[in-house]
């Protein structure tokens, strides 16, 4: 007579006839999570999103294998309150910063102790997490300036990441070294670490030797690909945010011979890092089980006169695809971004959606796949958008609005097809020591402006004279938002 346990053995390949899809479906439940944020990497800066004459092979698989979003948007039309915003869920404007503005390279940890993150919420449901590449949210506590020869604590370790490697800011911003977990790597044991000048020929004293600005992509790609290799018996969180495309520009000397120059060449290592993390998902036999997202913090830089794209855009890159605007800006091309989703088995291949979705959605998704409540007040700005994901077909809208905030502080709603720019009543902000200096980057309209983007998607057309009402309306939504704290509606419960 068989005991009780070994009668469930005796019925396991029963079972497993029956029910192989809910066995895969309770696999299915945590899957691995490969979260890729490319820098001031522009809507139009692939061939999935309309390039000629670039080679993006794996972003190409990437969007073949799975589905393009072509409504998502940053928060920000810069790094620091976009990457916050998908760190939290939250927006940027909700912290002590309220004018858009990007950390300075010293500032302190901005993410404030205890606040749920999609590192620690994935931790929290035993996942191992790992961070690689440009943090830009800031080291320590209590202080306006980072101090190198202390323990850069709190940081990413802090707030869920089990391992962090990468920059403190961006390649020109000092220490011009790697950081790991803590510390700045390569010291000089009894010197100090003083950031003498920063730039793309930037020098800090008191290492060894600094970091190679056109190897730093191949540091990164190495060290996120061998962390998975060291961490995939159990489900993995990865979160890749490569230096690419951001300045200064500097590809490794294999990729060359663009048409675009080293702006192309340099779109091509990050491309090419894209496939080393496919690569090896496909080698150790996890791709199947993997959520790969791949997008970006802002929009390109448009700037004919810039050294990062100026010969690009001359030689025929549209940086943004047909947008309007580009970094820095209130307009379309300073936040739509690239964003394409794989995941095999549950988001139907080679599909585009035209959902409105933001980066902050990307916590409360991923709470959502895990099966994991979020706990009350977190996650404020977030919406579960994993119907977005997954339906065949297109559905009802996944969230009905997105704000958005310019480097200047200036807010933009989008609303259904229509599209807000603030400027009347808009609040007024003071310049604080942990940001960089305001800067104006635009001279334009003075007045609300309101676009319709079904009838024109460049936001070319100011609509904002014969559409007094839905200006009005707009307003409302957006003050009401700023006070009430959060936009999920089921925030509260």
């Amino acid at each position: 007579m068989k005991t009780g346990a070994g009668k469930f053995r005796a019925l396991i390949p029963f079972f497993l006839a029956l029910g192989g899809p809910a066995f895969a479906a309770a696999d299915a439940a945590k899957p691995n999570i490969v979260v890729i944020l490319a820098d001031d990497f522009g809507w139009g800066s692939s061939t999935p999103y309309g390039a000629r004459g670039l080679n993006t092979p794996n972003l190409d698989r990437l969007a073949r294998e799975g589905r393009r979003f072509t409504h998502a948007y940053a928060p920000s039309s810069v790094c620091s309150p976009s990457r916050y915003g998908l760190m939290t869920g939250r927006y940027y404007w909700r912290t002590a910063i309220k004018d858009g503005e990007v950390l300075t390279p010293t500032a302190p940890l901005h993410i404030e102790p205890g606040r749920v993150t999609l590192a620690s919420l994935c931790q929290s449901q035993g996942y191992r997490t790992g961070a690689f590449g440009k943090w830009h949210l800031g080291f320590q506590a209590g202080a306006t300036e980072v101090d190198w020869n202390q323990p850069l604590q709190p940081g990413p370790r802090a707030v869920g990441f089990d391992y962090f490697y990468g920059l403190g800011g961006n390649p020109g911003n000092g220490p011009h070294a790697f950081i790991e977990n803590e510390n700045v790597v390569g010291r000089i044991p009894g010197e100090k670490v003083v950031v003498a000048s920063t730039g793309a020929k930037g020098t800090t004293t008191g290492l060894r030797e600094q970091r190679v600005l056109d190897r730093i992509m191949e540091t990164l790609t190495a060290k996120a690909t061998g962390w998975i290799e060291a961490n995939h018996a159990t489900p993995f969180l990865l979160y890749f945010a490569p230096n690419a495309v951001h300045g200064p520009i500097a590809p490794h000397p294999k990729f060359t011979g663009s048409a675009y120059g080293s702006y192309g060449d340099f779109i091509h290592e990050l491309d090419g890092s894209v496939g080393q993390i496919l690569a090896t998902l496909d080698r150790l036999k996890l791709a199947e089980n993997t959520l790969v997202i791949f997008t970006s913090d802002n929009g390109g830089i448009v700037d004919a006169g810039n050294g990062n794209t100026g010969k690009a855009m001359e030689a025929g890159l549209a940086v943004n695809g047909p947008l309007r605007g580009g970094k820095h800006t209130e307009y379309e091309g300073g936040f739509r971004e690239p964003f394409i989703v794989r995941w095999p088995g549950q988001v139907p291949a080679n599909t585009v959606s035209d959902q409105v979705i933001a980066l902050p959605d990307v916590l409360a998704t991923v709470a959502a796949v895990l099966k994991a409540p979020l706990p009350k007040g977190a996650a404020t700005d977030s919406f579960n958008v994993l119907r977005a994901f997954t339906e065949p077909t297109p559905g009802p809208p996944v969230r009905d609005h997105v704000i958005m905030q310019a480097a200047d502080g200036t807010y933009a709603l989008r609303l259904g097809d229509w599209r807000l720019i603030e400027r009347i009543g808009a609040p007024k902000f003071e310049h604080r020591p942990t940001t960089k200096t305001a800067k104006k980057v635009h001279t334009g309209p003075t007045h609300d402006e309101l676009f319709n983007l079904k009838d024109d998607p460049s936001v070319m057309k100011d609509l904002s004279a014969t559409h007094a009402e839905q200006v009005a309306k707009m307003k409302r939504l957006l003050s009401a938002a700023r006070d009430r704290g959060f936009t999920r509606p089921d925030t509260g419960r």
